[in-house]
C-alpha cells in the first residue's frame, strides 16, 4: 500500500462529510455512512487485526438485536421483512465504525464544529422558505403553506424531517456555549443557537416542538441558577413578542393547536389518536413476537378503526410500531437500550454539575444525553428512528456521547 494511501483515514474524512451533509442531503449523507464504515474495515483490513472497542451499549444492543431474529423469520415474507430491518438499523455498524475511528479530541472537536456549519446554512434555509414559501432546490414557489407563513421543509421534502434534524442539532451543540472561549466566540456561537432554534418553530414539526419543549424543562434543572434566570425571562419575552408578530405560531396553526381534538383543527389530532389505537389492537393480536417486519401497510390496514386517515398508514409513534412489528421483547429491548444509554451518560457525568468544568469530551456527551432525550419524547407522536435521516443522526449522536463516556471512564485512546 502507497505511504499516502495507509496514512489516509478515510473512514474519519467521511465522518466529517457526514456531519456537513446531514442537515443537506440525505444521499449524500448516507453515501458517507457507508465509506465510513468501508473506512473502518480498510483500516482493519491494513493493521491486520479486528478494530472493535468495547462499549458500554454492547450488551442492550445485542440484546436488542436478537429480540429482532423471531420477528424476521415469523414474517409474511422473509426475503423482504430482513431488508426491511437492516434498512432502518444498519445504522448499528455506524455507531461501532465511529467509536473505533475517532480518537483525538482535536478531531473530536472539528465535528462539532462543521455540524454547526451545516446546520446553520440548513437554518437560514429553512427560515428563507418559512417567511417567502419559495424552495430555490425543488423549483417550489408556495411549499406547505399555512396562513400568512410556510411550513419550513429546508433541503428535504418533509418538514417534519426538518425539524427533526434541527432538533438534533440544536441540543447537541447547546452545551457547547458554556464550553471555554476557545472552542467558539460565544458570540459568534449564540447566533448559531437562535437559528437554529428558529428554524425549529420554522418547521411547524409540533413532535420536535414537544421533544424541545419537555427537554428544555428538564435541562434548565441542571444550568446554573443565572442561566436559568435568563432563558425563562427571554422565552417570556419571546412569547409576547410572538403573539403581537406571528400569532399563528401560538394559536391556530401553532402551539395550542397540540391541544385542538375537534375535526377541524388544522392539524388533525384525531388522526394521531386513530392511527395509535388501530396499532394497539394490532399489538393485542401481536402482544408475543409482533406481526414481523413484512407487509406492514397491508396488515396495519385490517386494523384501521372507521375513521377519515387521509392516506395516513403509520403508527406515528416510535414505540407502538416497534412492539407492532417485533413484539414485547422486540418492543422492552428498544426501550431498554435508549435508557441504558441515557443512564451511562448521566452517571459519567452527574458529579460535578453538567455544565460545570466542561471539556470537549464532556459537553459532547451530555449534549448526546439530551438530544437522545429529545429524541424519545419526540418519537411519542412521530417515528424518528424509522425515518432514514433522523435515524443516522440517531445512531451517530449516540456514539458521539458514548465516546465522551469512554475518554472520562477508561481514557481510551
Amino acid at each position: 500500500m502507497y505511504p499516502a494511501l495507509k496514512d489516509l483515514n478515510i473512514g474519519l474524512i467521511a465522518i466529517y462529510g457526514f456531519v456537513l451533509f446531514a442537515p443537506i442531503s440525505t444521499a449524500l449523507s448516507q453515501i458517507c455512512i457507508g465509506i465510513t464504515i468501508l473506512g473502518w474495515i480498510l483500516k482493519m483490513v491494513q493493521n491486520k487485526s479486528l478494530t472493535w472497542k468495547k462499549t458500554p451499549l454492547d450488551i442492550p444492543i445485542l440484546i436488542f438485536v436478537l429480540t429482532q431474529i423471531i420477528p424476521v423469520l415469523t414474517s409474511r415474507h422473509i426475503p423482504d421483512a430482513l431488508n426491511t430491518w437492516i434498512d432502518n438499523n444498519w445504522f448499528i455498524l455506524f455507531y461501532y465504525a465511529i467509536i473505533n475511528l475517532l480518537n483525538e479530541e482535536t478531531d473530536y472537536k472539528k465535528i462539532f464544529i462543521f455540524l454547526a456549519i451545516s446546520g446553520t446554512v440548513s437554518a437560514a434555509y429553512g427560515i428563507f422558505q418559512h417567511f417567502t414559501g419559495i424552495d430555490i432546490i425543488r423549483g417550489y414557489t408556495n411549499i406547505w403553506p399555512y396562513g400568512n407563513f410556510h411550513r419550513a421543509t429546508g433541503f428535504f421534502s418533509m418538514p417534519l424531517t426538518y425539524g427533526g434534524v434541527q432538533l438534533v442539532i440544536f441540543i447537541l451543540l447547546f452545551p457547547f456555549y458554556f464550553i471555554d472561549k476557545k472552542f467558539l466566540k460565544q458570540k459568534l456561537f449564540l447566533i448559531v443557537l437562535i437559528l437554529l432554534f428558529f428554524s425549529i418553530i420554522a418547521s411547524y414539526a409540533r413532535s420536535a416542538w414537544l421533544g424541545f419543549a419537555l427537554t428544555s424543562v428538564f435541562l434548565l434543572s441542571f444550568l446554573p441558577k443565572k442561566y436559568v434566570i435568563t432563558l425563562v425571562g427571554t422565552a417570556i419575552t419571546g412569547l409576547v413578542a410572538i403573539y403581537f408578530i406571528h400569532p399563528d405560531l401560538l394559536f391556530r396553526q401553532g402551539l395550542f393547536s397540540m391541544f385542538d381534538i375537534s375535526e377541524n383543527a388544522p392539524y388533525n389530532n384525531l388522526v394521531r389518536m386513530k392511527l395509535w389505537e388501530s396499532t394497539w389492537a394490532m399489538i393485542k393480536d401481536n402482544w408475543l413476537f409482533g406481526i414481523g417486519y413484512s407487509h406492514f401497510d397491508e396488515i396495519f390496514a385490517t386494523y384501521k378503526v372507521p375513521f377519515d386517515y387521509r392516506g395516513l398508514s403509520e403508527p406515528h409513534n416510535e414505540y407502538l410500531r416497534v412492539f407492532a412489528v417485533s413484539g414485547i421483547f422486540g418492543g422492552l429491548a428498544f426501550i431498554y437500550l435508549w435508557v441504558y444509554d441515557l443512564k451511562t451518560k448521566y452517571f459519567t457525568y452527574r458529579k460535578p454539575r453538567f455544565f460545570e468544568n466542561l471539556t470537549v469530551w464532556k459537553a459532547g456527551s451530555i449534549g448526546s444525553f439530551f438530544t437522545i432525550f429529545a429524541l424519545m419524547v419526540a418519537s411519542l407522536t412521530q417515528e424518528y428512528y424509522q425515518d432514514a435521516e433522523t435515524g443516522a443522526l440517531w445512531w451517530f449522536i449516540t456514539a458521539i456521547g458514548m465516546i465522551g463516556v469512554m475518554k472520562k471512564d477508561t481514557n481510551m485512546s
